[in-house]
């Protein structure tokens, strides 16, 4: 299965004015830095726990329709299409009645799998001939993030202004609190 993200995230998982109070900054001179500090942080942190923080659109797509689909991004918000391409190659819209969705959870991959009594339709047998287009993360903005998350990015981004040209690396406190954030990959 390949996935690609499709939208950006409209924000970030925390606002510039929390970390400008976490780290005793009051001025406006920092904030370009501040921010680009948190997107910095954002990234490490998101591909440390395997997971999007804020709600965006991914594709996965598969040459065929497995017994269970396994979707890569979680949290998954909402499963928003199920497409393939027919015998004759139109591509098809698969109607929500025909499968089941899991939405799994912190330590389990969402899934789809054929709703009782159904099975999946019979499709071209070519690259991509499926493509599963669903909504990733806590939610639009800050406010749906864990607390966790939120507190560890503004740790992280501490770190990184108290320690400029340190964007790379990621302190042992730090990478512990994440790790324990972290979905497996399954």
């Amino acid at each position: 299965m390949r996935t690609k993200q499709l939208t950006s995230p409209a924000s970030y998982p925390v606002a510039l004015q929390q970390v400008k109070s976490f780290l005793k900054v009051d001025d406006v001179n920092s904030d370009a830095e501040i921010l680009s500090l948190i997107g910095t942080a954002t990234d490490h942190a998101e591909k440390m726990c395997n997971r999007p923080f804020i709600s965006r659109t991914f594709e996965s797509t598969m040459d065929k329709f497995p017994d269970c689909i396994e979707l890569n991004q979680n949290p998954v918000q909402s499963v928003d299409s199920v497409e393939y391409v027919d015998t004759d190659g139109a591509t098809q819209t698969l109607a929500a009645t025909e499968y089941k969705v899991d939405l799994g959870n912190k330590f389990r991959k969402a899934r789809i799998v054929e709703a009782y009594g159904k099975s999946w339709p019979s499709i071209r047998r070519e690259i991509n001939s499926v493509t599963v287009t669903y909504t990733a993360g806590y939610g639009a903005d800050w406010n749906a993030v864990p607390d966790t998350i939120k507190t560890v990015i503004m740790y992280l981004v501490n770190h990184y202004f108290i320690n400029r040209g340190s964007e790379g690396e990621v302190p042992p406190m730090i990478a512990m609190l994440l790790e324990n954030e972290r979905v497996p990959a399954l």
